[in-house]
């Protein structure tokens, strides 16, 4: 083999057929590759329209009023008169609680009461009757009883003379004997004294009930007393010395007269005495130590009085206290509304102030909405608001804020706004979940973009520009979606071009931007 052989080889290298036909296509490949336009994108112009500022939140549908109705006393749910849903008027029974033995209670309240009643109007009696013996006791002697007091004393010495007389006569008769005409004589003293008798047993039992009374003093009823006795004891004597003149004088008879004069004689003396002793205790009233005793009795009869009457107090108040607690067995709604919850079934034992039901006033709904405290600064009171519900399309409700919670929920960075609807619908119900856009400004011009041009993602807002033919996100301060858009009050311009759709661009890529008109406006 010769070299030059090899030589010639070198210099007719042949390559491999595939790699041949490689070459024609990369070369056009390379062509195309160079000369590729970017992707197509569409884009629109912010474009300024007049469009109301609106926040938009979620609402729910609340009693102006709402409580959890429950019994001021504890026991057991004897009735429960409503169910959850039923309407109510102010006063209505909504249940009542086992009162049995509340009502036994207020039965011995209410005998308890008669009787310290009773007990009262004994003790003021009791303090008339006092007061009427210290007016008796505390008055000097009238002109009129001291007369009344010597006329007695006069008559009961009278009567005991008398009989004395008659004693003395007697025994005059029995030593000489009687004469007809001392029988008659007798006979009449007899009549006489019948009607003496009958007389000073009349004043004995005056004197008696008006010394009961206090009218009189006792010595007075006692001389009373003194006089009857005298003229019971004349008229006894009188009898026997009738029977004795109808027979001979015994020598017994005789020292029987002599005796009975003997104690007549006494009897006069005790009569003077007595009167004597009757006439100055009128005429020393009043006594001191009688008018203490009679006031002591008053002081008495007025502190059992004052007695009677705490007690009869304390009655009443035990009787009005369980009346009170018989009324808190019964529980009536506070205010006409609807029975929004049961918290406590028939049977149920309940306290004092728990829960029976929960009632809203339903006449007077409002609407509270949980706002995000970083719209704070644009939501006023009495601003309009226009609220609507999914389960009821095309049904709007004006309403108006009427109050901003004082407080922000630190936990959740909300506050709580209440508004009043304008109009009640049927379809608005307590618990209900409503959307709420607040108009915060009213024909305000703004740059509004598409609504699929607007992602928002915690918190922000972003779109997507073109710029010079390449993608950049850019953060925007957007304002509550409307029918025209989304209003853009930071971050854009007019000359902006914004991705129409941010899903057909991603930023850092270079795209060629295709202009796409504005939407129409809603009123169109």
């Amino acid at each position: 083999m010769s070299y030059a052989a090899g030589s010639s080889r070198e210099n007719n290298v042949k390559f491999p057929k595939p790699l041949i036909f490689l070459l024609p296509v990369a070369v056009v490949g390379g062509y195309f590759l160079m000369n590729r336009k970017p992707p197509g994108v569409a884009v629109v112009h912010p474009v300024t329209r007049t469009v109301a500022e609106t926040v938009a939140a979620s609402g729910e549908v609340r009693g102006r009023t709402e409580t959890n109705v429950g019994a001021q006393t504890g026991g057991r749910v004897a009735e429960l008169l409503v169910r959850e849903g039923d309407v109510v008027r102010a006063g209505q029974v909504i249940a009542r609680l086992d009162d049995r033995v509340l009502r036994a209670e207020s039965a011995q309240s209410v005998e308890a009461v008669r009787t310290a009643e009773v007990s009262l109007a004994q003790a003021r009696d009791a303090v008339l009757t006092a007061r009427a013996s210290l007016a008796v006791a505390s008055r000097p002697a009238l002109a009129s009883d001291i007369a009344k007091a010597q006329a007695d004393a006069r008559q009961a010495v009278a009567v005991a003379e008398a009989n004395l007389a008659g004693k003395r006569q007697r025994i005059a008769e029995l030593r000489a004997g009687a004469t007809g005409e001392q029988r008659g004589q007798i006979a009449a003293q007899v009549a006489q004294a019948k009607v003496n008798l009958k007389q000073a047993e009349r004043d004995y039992a005056r004197q008696k009930s008006l010394a009961a009374q206090g009218a009189v003093a006792q010595s007075v009823a006692d001389a009373a007393e003194t006089a009857r006795d005298s003229a019971r004891e004349t008229l006894e004597n009188l009898l026997a010395r009738e029977a004795e003149l109808k027979k001979p004088a015994r020598p017994e008879q005789l020292a029987q007269i002599q005796a009975e004069i003997r104690a007549a004689e006494a009897t006069v003396a005790g009569a003077n005495a007595s009167g004597d002793a009757a006439i100055a205790s009128l005429q020393a009233l009043p006594r001191v130590e009688d008018v203490s005793v009679a006031r002591a009795r008053v002081t008495e009869a007025e502190r059992a009085e004052s007695a009677a009457r705490n007690r009869l107090a304390e009655a009443r108040l035990a009787l009005r206290v369980t009346r009170d607690r018989l009324g808190d067995a019964v529980v009536t709604a506070p205010f006409g509304g609807t029975i929004t919850g049961i918290v406590t079934e028939v049977g149920g034992v309940t306290g004092p102030s728990q829960a029976l039901v929960k009632l809203v006033r339903t006449g007077k709904p409002e609407i509270r909405v949980a706002l995000d405290e970083d719209n704070l600064g644009r939501v006023r009171v009495g601003q309009e608001a226009v609220i609507s519900a999914a389960a009821f399309p095309g049904e709007t409700v004006q309403a108006v804020v009427r109050e901003i919670g004082a407080e922000v929920d630190a936990d959740k960075g909300q506050v709580t706004v209440k508004l009043d609807p304008l109009t009640v619908p049927a379809w608005l119900r307590p618990g209900q979940t409503l959307s709420v856009n607040i108009v915060t400004a009213k024909a305000a011009p703004r740059l509004v973009v598409p609504l699929q041009s607007v992602t928002t993602a915690g918190g922000f807002s972003t779109v997507l520009l073109v710029e010079n033919g390449k993608v950049r996100k850019k953060t925007i301060t957007a304002e509550s979606a409307g029918p025209d858009g989304v209003p853009v009050s930071a971050g854009l311009t007019e000359a902006d071009s914004v991705v129409a759709d941010p899903g057909t661009a991603s930023p850092g890529q270079v795209v060629t931007p295709s202009l796409t008109p504005p939407p129409p406006l809603s009123s169109e």
